[in-house]
C-alpha cells in the first residue's frame, strides 16, 4: 500500500517537475539569446578600442566584422542582419559584415577580418583553434557566452549589477592588441 501510495504521488508530481524542467530550460534559452544580442550591441565598441584597427582593413579599405557560427548559418545570418543595420563605420571606417564557419580557411591578406563574433558556443577543440587564429592575426574573438572569456576569448560580457565588458588579460597580450587603457579599466578581467 505505501509503495502504490509512493508511485501515485510520483505520477501526480511528475507533470509539475516537467514543467519545471521546461521554465527553466526555455529561461536558459532566453538568457542565451539576450546575451547573444547585447554581445552583438557590445561588439563594435569594443573592435573600436583596438587601438590598431584601422591597420586591420580589407584591401577596399573597409573594417570586415565576421560572425563565426558552427551549426546554425541562418542565426548568424539573421544577426548579421541586425548588425549590418545598426554598424556603418567603426572610427569611420566603413564596415563590411561577413558570416563564416570558418574564419581560418577563409582568410587571405586581401579580405581579412578586423574583429570576430562567436554566434554559437563553440567545443573546446574548435574554440581553441578560432583563438589560436585570433592570436595569431592580432584579433579579438568576442564571445557572449559565459565562461569563454576564462576560457581564452578576447572578450565578452560580464554581468553582475552592471553589464559591462570582460577581457581576457592573458590573449590579450599573446595577440599583442593595444586596448584603449581607459576602456580596459572599465572592464573586468580574466588572467
Amino acid at each position: 500500500m505505501q509503495y502504490r501510495m509512493k508511485l501515485m504521488v510520483l505520477v501526480l508530481a511528475l507533470p509539475f517537475c516537467l514543467q519545471i524542467i521546461s521554465v527553466s530550460w526555455a529561461g536558459r534559452v532566453e538568457d542565451q539569446q539576450r546575451r547573444l544580442l547585447l554581445g552583438l550591441n557590445f561588439f563594435p565598441n569594443v573592435v573600436a578600442v583596438d587601438e590598431d584597427i584601422l591597420a586591420k582593413s580589407t584591401a577596399s579599405g573597409k573594417l570586415r566584422l565576421v560572425l563565426v557560427y558552427s551549426d546554425d548559418r541562418e542565426r548568424a545570418e539573421r544577426l548579421a542582419r541586425r548588425l549590418k543595420r545598426k554598424v556603418r563605420t567603426v572610427k569611420r571606417a566603413p564596415v563590411e559584415i561577413a558570416v563564416t564557419d570558418d574564419p581560418v580557411r577563409e582568410f587571405s591578406p586581401s579580405n581579412r577580418p578586423a574583429g570576430l563574433f562567436l554566434t554559437e558556443w563553440f567545443s573546446d577543440p574548435a574554440f581553441q583553434k578560432i583563438i589560436r587564429f585570433g592570436i595569431r592575426e592580432q584579433l579579438i574573438v568576442f564571445s557572449p557566452f559565459v565562461g569563454d572569456v576564462e576560457r581564452g576569448a578576447t572578450a565578452g560580457l560580464y554581468i553582475g549589477t552592471k553589464i559591462r565588458p570582460s577581457l581576457n588579460l592573458s590573449t590579450l597580450q599573446a595577440s599583442d592588441i593595444r586596448i584603449h587603457k581607459v576602456f580596459r579599466r572599465l572592464s573586468k578581467h580574466y588572467e
